[in-house]
């Protein structure tokens, strides 16, 4: 049932591949980072289209997934098309790690913000500003076991407010809500429930091999296209060769406490696809 949506107007099942409009080759310019983009597969055009309806009623999504499997290119691509196909959203990515505190993360938070009225703080003009926390579990626990950065955004999603350091005076925040991504392997194991509670868990796996092929492709099948027909007519063959290979090292070496850096995902994948480039 999860490879369907409803499409409302018709009043039935729809396959998510029927939601992709985009002609993806019009918009890949191969003289960028891979990175740059995101091509649309039935996973990232399933996890975008809830991402987006949860975000039209202000509830926050929480992506959880291993390193590599596609969660900060999947909120980069929704950010990147809310902020310029419609004017009503501002984007913020904050990337946590081992020492963000409160302090510095306050700091990093109030940025795009401005004084409306008194006590009131918001975006700029009518915007509303989209926080995108990365590796959200990755700051320090401190002794009580906290870890104050996730205190700071618990306050702020609980109380729609947090104080002024040298003031002490409240800061209401307004007009702004968060979107976070994690990976429930590195970092603390176990996030604040009382911070948890208010987003939306979204389970993201590894992208099948259909998915990277379309992907892939679309990148290589349009630098190729300069080359001559025999040239162009490798690409299939490289995709898969590269797969396949891939597949063969994930499967043959296995972490372990000696070789903990044994890890193999499409990052590495998408190397070699800019090494070709």
């Amino acid at each position: 049932m999860f490879d369907y949506y409803v499409d409302f107007e018709n009043t039935k099942f729809e396959e998510w591949s029927k939601l992709s409009t985009t002609d993806v080759s019009s918009l890949i310019d191969t003289s960028k980072p891979i990175s740059s983009f995101t091509v649309p597969t039935v996973d990232t055009i399933a996890t975008q289209y809830i991402m987006n309806c949860l975000i039209k009623i202000g509830h926050s999504p929480l992506l959880i997934g291993q390193a590599g499997c596609g969660k900060t290119q999947i909120t980069k691509g929704l950010l990147n098309e809310l902020t310029t196909k419609t004017e009503d959203y501002l984007q913020q990515i904050i990337n946590f790690n081992f020492y963000t505190d409160s302090m510095l993360l306050q700091t990093i938070l109030e940025q795009q913000l401005e004084r409306r009225t008194g006590k009131i703080y918001g975006p700029v003009g009518k915007y509303k500003l989209i926080y995108f926390i990365d590796d959200l579990n990755m700051p320090a626990l401190d002794k009580f076991d906290t870890q104050s950065a996730i205190a700071l955004v618990r306050q702020h999603k609980d109380y729609e407010h947090w104080y002024d350091r040298t003031k002490l005076t409240i800061k209401e925040i307004k007009s702004t809500m968060y979107i976070a991504a994690m990976n429930p392997t590195a970092g603390s194991f176990v996030v604040n429930p009382r911070l948890q509670r208010h987003f939306f868990l979204c389970a993201i796996q590894f992208p099948e091999q259909q998915s990277l092929f379309t992907i892939f492709s679309a990148f290589l099948n349009k630098h190729f296209s300069k080359y001559k027909t025999n040239m162009q007519e490798l690409v299939p063959n490289m995709i898969k060769t590269a797969l396949n290979l891939h597949g063969e090292v994930e499967r043959n070496f296995q972490k372990t406490s000696i070789n903990f850096h044994y890890e193999f995902n499409v990052r590495h994948l998408s190397n070699v696809m800019q090494g070709m480039l």
